[in-house]
């Protein structure tokens, strides 16, 4: 049971109900294992655990008795399957508590995920590359992303939305950007013309240049790798 906890990760979350759906998914076809709920921690704070899920585990004996079944919990944050100590990621109790079935126990359904999925829709690209490239010189940035907003494409994905666009202008220069540093879409306009911009990952990250268009405009030696 323990060994089902700790492969639930699938990257960093702040959110039961994603470890949850995971759960489902590693255990949908498995007559071992059940999800049977979740509980979500209120108040917690990045670091702490968050929530909780529990499962039931149904092991058939040889002989003609009862199969053995038992119940566990395991606490998860931000990193995975938590543990009250460090170092206890091997020892299963640690990871997986026993606690009582209750008696109505039974396969949940994984909560349905209603957020937004923000994203460059296809055909952004060629729609900035056109507002930029007719843009009059006189254009302000609220005037090209108004004009980038009412004509964007429609996301065609479940629950997909598209990202907000910035723009901004500086001595004739427009520069433009909408995403994040792992959907970027970054377009400048300058005397050379109109150039979709591509950007090493490492530096469209928080706390480096960003997807911003003050990226965008910046000199083309400083948006190249730093490696």
């Amino acid at each position: 049971m323990a060994d089902v906890s700790r492969g639930l990760y699938r990257g960093p979350t702040d959110t039961i109900e994603d470890y949850a759906r995971w759960a489902d998914t590693d255990t949908e076809s498995s007559n071992v294992v059940e999800l049977i709920g979740f509980e979500p921690y209120p108040g917690a704070v990045h670091g702490e655990p968050f929530g909780a899920l529990q499962f039931r585990a149904t092991v058939p004996v040889r002989s003609l008795g009862d199969a053995y079944v038992a119940c566990f919990e395991s606490r998860f944050d931000y990193w995975g399957v938590a543990t009250e100590r460090f170092g206890d990621w091997d020892n299963d109790a640690a990871v997986a508590h026993h606690i009582q079935c209750p008696p109505d126990a039974a396969r949940i359904p994984p909560p349905v995920d209603t957020r937004s999925v923000l994203v460059v829709p296809e055909g952004a690209e060629a729609l900035v590359v056109e507002v930029l490239t007719n843009a009059p010189s006189t254009a302000s940035a609220d005037e090209v992303v108004a004009e980038v907003v009412a004509r964007m494409p429609q996301p065609t994905g479940e629950r997909e939305v598209a990202f907000e666009p910035h723009a901004v202008v500086a001595g004739g220069d427009i520069g433009f950007a909408m995403g994040d540093a792992d959907d970027c879409l970054l377009v400048r306009r300058g005397v050379d013309g109109v150039q979709v911009l591509s950007v090493p990952r490492v530096l469209l990250q928080p706390g480096e240049l960003g997807c911003s268009p003050d990226t965008a405009l910046r000199p083309l030696e400083q948006l190249q790798s730093p490696h």
